[in-house]
């Protein structure tokens, strides 16, 4: 069973090199983390475990889950941009571990103008939003894996798009070392349904992820370190600048109430540093905190934009039973 899925993986994330991604697509906001705990780790986080928090990261984790979960994700986005997540997850028999979430980005309200650039006194709005349905299971008890398929949705004024995608994961708990992990994923594969124009049809491409992740909790200190590769399906002109698509992060497990994170997204900070100013010099940081109240934990999540802003993303999760 377990030969069976990973061939099966293999030969998708074959098939996302020979796409050979470029760096725009459509549904892009699919490729946002609305996390506020993985969020405040750089989204280096890959292997995260029994929390749903991890979620759109790497359904795999979801396989550790033991307790009917939920997760609520609220992110103050740049430019007056909102957006969040809602989960929630149980056992389902045959089927194992399940979980439901949606996804929503809101854009705001724009002033309307004619195509002489001429207020016409209106305004519109834009938004996209997805569905999504996860099973997760264990393949052995270091193997575990996960499949997710989402409807999206997008709106700009009155014109609509919509698309099919997949997400699949892998997670290995390793037999040689204590607390590390390995990770590998690929999100967002699938197709356009629609698109937002009916007269010329044109079909977007999805915004395709190839990750492979790592974790170590250390030994003799309450860290956990994790680190990222993202986006290695993607076109580079060299091909060793794939391997400068990467996060860090570490998470300080304080107490058993406090929870200290802090990452740094390097493509994130290569895109918006400046030779010329000090602008963007401390772009790709973040860092957040997690408390714990009970069968509760409130997280927090700042991340780093320079001269573009800083985003905030709060969470609340915890278990139903």
């Amino acid at each position: 069973m377990m030969n069976k899925w990973i061939r099966t993986l293999v030969v998708v994330m074959g098939f996302s090199w020979a796409l050979q991604a470029g760096n725009t697509a459509g549904f892009e906001f699919l490729r946002t983390d609305f996390s506020a705990r993985s969020s405040g780790l750089a989204s280096a986080y890959l292997t995260m475990r029994a929390d749903l928090e991890g979620l759109a990261l790497n359904p795999a984790g979801l396989a550790y889950l033991g307790e009917r979960k939920f997760a609520f994700n609220y992110t103050n986005y740049l430019l007056d941009i909102n957006g969040g997540t809602v989960a929630y997850s149980q056992q389902v028999p045959y089927l194992k571990r399940v979980a439901f979430s949606i996804t929503y980005l809101d854009y705001g309200q724009f002033d309307e103008t004619d195509r002489f650039a001429v207020s016409t006194g209106n305004t519109f709005s834009a938004n996209d939003i997805a569905l999504a349905v996860t099973q997760a299971d264990h393949l052995d008890q270091n193997f575990s894996y996960g499949i997710t398929t989402k409807f999206a949705y997008s709106r700009i004024a009155d014109y609509t798009a919509s698309a099919w995608l997949f997400d699949f994961g892998l997670l290995y708990r390793a037999t040689f070392e204590s607390e590390l992990y390995f990770a590998v994923t690929l999100q967002n594969l699938g197709w356009q349904l629609s698109s937002y124009s009916a007269a010329t049809n044109i079909k977007e491409p999805m915004p395709t992820s190839l990750n492979v992740g790592v974790s170590k909790k250390l030994a003799h200190l309450p860290l956990e370190v994790s680190f990222r590769l993202q986006k290695l399906n993607e076109y580079s002109e060299k091909w060793y600048d794939r391997f400068k698509r990467f996060s860090v992060g570490g998470e300080f497990r304080l107490s058993d109430h406090f929870h200290f994170r802090l990452g740094y997204n390097h493509e994130q900070h290569e895109s918006l540093q400046s030779d010329v100013t000090t602008q963007g010099k401390f772009a790709g940081l973040s860092l957040g905190v997690g408390i714990f109240v009970k069968k509760f934990r409130i997280d927090y999540a700042f991340s780093n934009f320079e001269f573009l802003g800083t985003v905030h993303r709060f969470g609340i999760s915890g278990s139903l039973n």
